[in-house]
């Protein structure tokens, strides 16, 4: 019986050269990929949650549980189904404890932080009534979210102001290019003096 001599010297250097350049390789190739699936996934999520409260304001429209001014910084407030044509603000800001402020309606019943370490987020719905011709009603409500964590976010389209709808975006056409990764900022809030913010009714 013929007893097997175990080979006892292991690697060369240039095979243990030859694995660590392929290991090299392979971690350059994957781990960019890797980064980019997780930061797509955290866009995915952070739009979202944006479209969690729009359409939480839409439901919330549309049932006329939002009350908001005809005028800004009145006192007297009506139902949505009831106002006139125009644009009108909800406000989001997640540092807000529930019935703390009635500016800040409870949108959510839960979560609706940033995807990024689940940080505070601010920002607020634009609803914009407009008119249209062939619709039963005349008018027409266009949708929109502005939504930062002060990093990441949605923002308007143009300086970054409070303006119109014309400088938001439908939240039906946000896709995840319209979440940006730095440089959100917190957004400049409606103030009830110079903007019509709806609250619960």
């Amino acid at each position: 019986m013929k007893i097997k001599k175990i080979n006892k010297q292991g690697f060369t250097l240039i095979e243990l050269l030859a694995v660590i350049v392929i290991m090299g390789i392979l971690m350059m190739v994957a781990i960019p990929a890797i980064s980019r699936t997780i930061e797509n996934s955290r866009r995915d999520t952070f739009l979202d949650t944006a479209k969690e409260y729009t359409n939480a304001v839409k439901t919330m429209w549309s049932s006329d549980s939002l009350e908001c001014p005809e005028v800004a910084g009145s006192t007297e407030k009506i139902l949505s189904s009831a106002l006139s044509m125009g644009t009108y603000y909800v406000l989001i800001d997640t540092t807000k404890k529930e019935g703390e402020d009635p500016n800040y309606p409870t949108l959510l019943e839960s979560g609706g932080k940033s995807s990024w370490g689940n940080k505070n987020v601010r920002g607020y719905v634009v609803i914009d009534v407009r008119a249209a011709s062939g619709s039963a009603t005349g008018r027409k409500v266009v949708y929109g979210v502005v939504l930062t964590d002060d990093v990441h976010g949605i923002k308007p389209k143009g300086s970054g102001a409070v303006n119109a709808g014309s400088d938001i975006t439908d939240f039906q056409n946000l896709k995840r290019s319209s979440v940006v990764t730095t440089g959100a900022g917190l957004p400049t809030m409606p103030n009830p003096t110079s903007h019509r913010i709806c609250t619960e009714a």
